[in-house]
């Protein structure tokens, strides 16, 4: 798997998990987690959060393209910042 990131800075990262463990959490919670851990020196990680019904369509969108579908599914994902205060 390829992990590319690009950061608002211009820099980019990008590295290639060859093994890894995938989990998703959360299904009574108000969000779903999906983590993916590199399994080879555990250092790669990443992970994202979605609401539950923004989760199920990515679900359902990697069922269909899973099944055939070559037509791009997009959605978007509208979120406020959170406040982090500080102690």
């Amino acid at each position: 798997m390829n992990v590319h990131l690009t950061y608002q800075s211009g820099q980019s990262y990008s590295d290639y998990f060859e093994k890894f463990s995938v989990t998703v959490s959360g299904g009574g919670m108000k969000r779903v987690k999906i983590s993916i851990r590199e399994q080879k020196n555990g250092r790669g990680y990443a992970s994202f959060s979605l609401p539950v019904e923004k989760a199920q369509q990515l679900a359902h969108a990697i069922l269909a393209a899973s099944a055939g579908i070559e037509q791009p599914i997009e959605f978007t994902v509208e979120e406020s910042k959170t406040k982090t205060v500080a102690a």
